[in-house]
This record gives C-alpha cells, structure tokens and sequence, in this order.
C-alpha cells in the first residue's frame, strides 16, 4: 500500500520548548509565530511533569479504530464519523507533538530527558553547540531525536521553526500508520496522492485554514480556521462525478445544474435533508447545493475539487470554547 501523502486529520497541538538559558526562550517567544501553542520551560524537570501530565483524551487513532467480526474474520473498523466528531474536544490541541530541548542543561542534559519521556509519539529535536553534535549525531542514528539545530547556525530561529512544522506533520503520520499496516483498510485514496496533499498544504496556508478532518458524502475534508469557521473541501474522481450525476438526475435535479455536475464544472452537497425528504413550500434549492469544482492532475488519476466555506457540519460545535483561538486563551 502507498504511504499515506496525508493524514487522515490533523490539528495544532502544544509545542515544548526546554532550555535553561532564559534570554534564548524570550527570544523564541518574540520571533515565533504567534498562532503557536507553546510551553516553555527552563527547569528539566518542571519540563517532564508537564509532559507526563495525563490527558482525559485519548487520541483520536486509539477511538476510531474497532474490531468486528465479520462471518468468523476479525477486521479493523475506521469510524469516519468519530473523526469528524473530534472538533468539540478541546483537550485535542492539549496533546504534545514536538518537544525542542537544549542538550547543555547542568541538572538533566537533552539526551537523559529524551530518554525520560514516557510518550513514545512525541517528535523530539535538540539544540546543541559545537561540542555535541557528534552527540547529536548519534542520538539521531539512534532514533532517540528526530532532528538536531546547531545554535551556531546562520538562522537557529528560521530552524527551529521548518523543524516543528515538519515534525507536527511526522507526528499525525504516526498515529495513522495503522491504515497503511491493516491489511483490511485501504485509505481514501487521495490520502494517498502527493498532488492533493501539496493542494490541501496550501490551500491551508493561504486561507489561514489550521486543522483539517476525513469526512465522507462527498468524500473530503472538514477544515477550520483557528476562530472555528468551518469549511468543506471535497474530493471527487471521475467514478464519483459521475455517480453525483446519475444521483442529481435521479432526484430530478434541473437541467442547468444537471450540466454543470456532469460537465465536472460543479459538486454538489447535499446536508441536511436530501431532496427525496424534503417537504418545503417551494422547490428544492438546488442552487444552493452545488458548487463550483476545479480539476487536479493528481499522481494517477484527476481530481475534482470544490470548497464551501461557512460549511454547516453534521456535529454541535462551539468555537467560543472547542476552536484553536479558545485554547489559545487558555495558555
């Protein structure tokens, strides 16, 4: 099976920084970005209970996974609809994912606190001078760090900052390794197109877009803005245009959008009641649930893309107290 280009979701989490040299943290804290959620610590051991702190939530890898029997067979079940149900816990963004620790501190060097740590999944870089990095080295051939920053580089900060982006991303990779290994899941597949993972990156990025989640009818992506405002992404190929279609004609869809769908000019969306259910005075509002779709040459396939932003979702969400910026507040 191809290695996942995405994550089945994906969210910020708390970043730790450990460093016994105060001026370098206010110094961290000054030129990283201000979305960040981060903890900084000068004393080691401060640093390690906080991070063996339990958390009431499990993650979400260890939920939506089940085992069913099915005619004798033991298979993994994904519950798709859980992962969507993710964004009304604010306890997700309390998880750590990426701890950034000096290796010089008197009390507990970075390779003894590494070694501390009783989560497996955190993604661990080290600063070092110039008299560790043979340490550092070792460290990472040994799989104990995941990256190390030399202080003495050109631009530790610029560093420090591709790093964590990088490992936030190797983190959710991990959690979702088991739709790769299970042999009865095979992944969406445009996880699995780098072309579309390169599309949702920078879709994010430009749109200021910070967590996005696997949804299906339309397969896609439920994505947020760190104030909660909530969009929808779908995610068609071809078989799945036209399966929209041969649906939209068999609900008596009118002939203009009826052309669009299957021109792939358009997608449609369809919560809340679909057409057989509804029972308004006027006809179904068809204009309002289809929307204008672009193509994408993906790896091995094409793609037909289409956003709605202000997206109602299928679960209760309160951004005053489950959004990024709600958690923000609470640091």
């Amino acid at each position: 099976m191809a290695e996942l280009a995405l994550s089945p979701y994906f969210h910020p989490t708390t970043i730790c920084f450990v460093d016994d040299n105060a001026s370098f943290l206010q110094s961290l804290d000054l030129e990283l970005p201000g979305n960040w959620a981060c903890r900084t610590f000068t004393d080691p051991e401060q640093a390690l209970a906080f991070l063996r702190e339990p958390i009431p939530l499990a993650p979400l890898m260890d939920r939506c996974f089940s085992l069913q029997r099915q005619a004798g067979d033991t298979i993994i079940h994904l519950d798709v609809g859980l992962i969507e149900q993710e964004i009304n816990h604010v306890d997700r963004f309390r998880r750590n994912a990426v701890l950034v620790v000096d290796y010089a501190m008197p009390s507990l060097d970075g390779l003894m606190f590494c070694e501390a740590l009783e989560d497996p999944y955190i993604r661990r870089a080290m600063l070092t001078g110039v008299a560790d990095e043979k340490l550092a080295v070792e460290a990472f051939n040994a799989g104990l760090i995941h990256r190390f920053i030399p202080k003495q580089c050109a631009e530790p900060i610029r560093t420090v900052h591709r790093f964590v982006n990088e490992l936030l991303h190797e983190y959710f990779n991990q959690y979702t390794a088991r739709l790769k290994s299970s042999l009865a899941i095979d992944p969406p597949p445009f996880l699995v197109d780098r072309q579309i993972a390169a599309y949702v990156r920078g879709l994010m990025e430009t749109h200021g877009l910070v967590e996005y989640y696997l949804v299906d009818d339309p397969p896609g992506l439920l994505m947020l803005k760190s104030g909660g405002e909530i969009w929808r992404l779908a995610i068609l190929d071809e078989a799945q245009m036209l399966a929209q279609a041969d649906l939209a004609r068999s609900f008596g869809a009118p002939p203009v959008g009826l052309r669009r769908l299957q021109s792939g000019e358009a997608i449609l969306f369809l919560p809340g009641p679909s057409p057989e259910d509804y029972f308004g005075d006027e006809d179904f509002p068809w204009e309002e649930h289809i929307h204008a779709a672009s193509r994408l040459k993906g790896q091995r396939r094409d793609w037909w893309v289409a956003i709605w932003r202000d997206a109602p979702a299928d679960v209760d969400f309160d951004p005053a107290s489950a959004s990024y910026d709600a958690y923000l507040g609470t640091l």
